[in-house]
């Protein structure tokens, strides 16, 4: 099968991987830009004519087809498996609360874990408040999460949709860089689902072990 486009942004992002590893769970080429800098080849009179926000990832397919943000992104490309793609809704319920999830994880999840994270590593100012509220918010959605998972494999139904992949990408980077091991056992569930998504052959194929 030929590319259905180019993903362009850093290869080993996380928003980037999103989206490469919805492509290797249906078996779909995307063409990649392993050379890509970030905060220099998006801010290119070529990357702004063609993306105006600047933002990373984006995509570029046929007929002069584009689109930023990794969740947009990661959905038309779970859709370009037809009508029945395994990652999608099956109905107007399923999709809605796929699309439920995907929001939680941007809108709230991210955030919060951004202002956690972010100003230990200084990509932004360290404002002792500010990074308390934020961690406060990162622990409380963990806990609901935790809630949510305490009887369920998967966020949507008994299979693996977007809303997982786009879930345990974003998690990828609190396990990696901020969760204790007493944390990890406290948020058990959320630990279970954590290590069940990135056991995935896509998963590996996309980030390693």
């Amino acid at each position: 099968m030929a590319p259905i486009g180019t993903l362009t942004g850093p290869t080993g992002n996380p928003r980037n991987n999103k989206v490469r590893i919805v492509a290797q769970f249906l078996g779909i080429e995307l063409n990649t830009t392993p050379n890509f800098v970030m905060n220099v080849d998006n801010k290119t009179e070529e990357y702004i004519a063609k993306f105006p926000t600047g933002k990373v990832p984006a995509f570029e397919g046929a007929n002069d087809f584009k689109l930023v943000d990794s969740s947009a992104i990661a959905y038309y490309v779970a859709s370009q498996a037809g009508s029945n793609s395994p990652l999608l809704g099956q109905t107007a319920e399923e999709t809605a609360e796929i699309l439920q999830y995907m929001f939680f994880a941007e809108a709230d999840f991210m955030p919060a874990l951004a202002g956690t994270v972010y100003p230990i590593l200084g990509y932004m100012p360290f404002v002792k408040p500010a990074q308390q509220f934020s961690e406060e918010q990162l622990f409380r959605f963990l806990g609901v999460l935790d809630a949510i998972l305490l009887n369920k494999t998967f966020l949507v139904g008994e299979r693996i949709t977007i809303a997982d992949i786009a879930f345990a990408c974003d998690l990828m980077t609190a396990y990696a860089l901020y969760l204790t091991s007493e944390d990890r056992k406290k948020y058990r569930n959320v630990t279970r689902y954590f290590k069940t998504m990135i056991n995935q052959p896509a998963f590996k194929a996309v980030v390693g072990e």
